[in-house]
């Protein structure tokens, strides 16, 4: 599985994304089941809504239903590790998607991405030491 951050989403859906071709050769090129977090598909729901409409953000989620790319499920237990995280990377910020992607990373045991965020997914680690691997760039 690799993990699907909002900018891969954006630029995948978006035709006018400066990264739509990438992500649309990435896609094809990787042919692997997609995973992502509620905090992504939020964040990418709210994108797309502002920039291409309701349409756009309604099919993303119908894509999600037709089973096109799975959601990982963040619980209780992750919360304390999202917060030291955003603390940690403070300086980037952090957003709460991001968090939740190094948790999914932990999770799978790997850090395999799709992401347009090349600055902060090169210097996100998985594990406090794993670095990503952005398939997208």
């Amino acid at each position: 599985m690799i993990i699907a951050d909002t900018g891969f989403w954006i630029a995948l859906l978006n035709d006018k994304d400066k990264y739509h071709t990438n992500a649309k050769q990435a896609l094809k090129q990787y042919n692997e089941p997609l995973i992502t977090t509620w905090p992504v598909i939020t964040e990418t729901c709210y994108i797309l809504l502002k920039r291409k409409g309701a349409q756009a953000s309604a099919n993303f989620i119908y894509n999600f239903s037709q089973g096109l790319f799975s959601v990982f499920e963040l619980d209780t237990s992750h919360g304390e590790k999202i917060s030291q995280l955003i603390q940690q990377y403070a300086n980037l910020p952090m957003d709460l998607a991001d968090a939740s992607l190094v948790i999914l990373a932990e999770h799978l045991g790997h850090g395999r991405i799709l992401s347009v965020d090349q600055r902060d997914f090169n210097t996100y680690r998985w594990k406090n030491t794993q670095p990503f691997e952005n398939l997208l760039l």
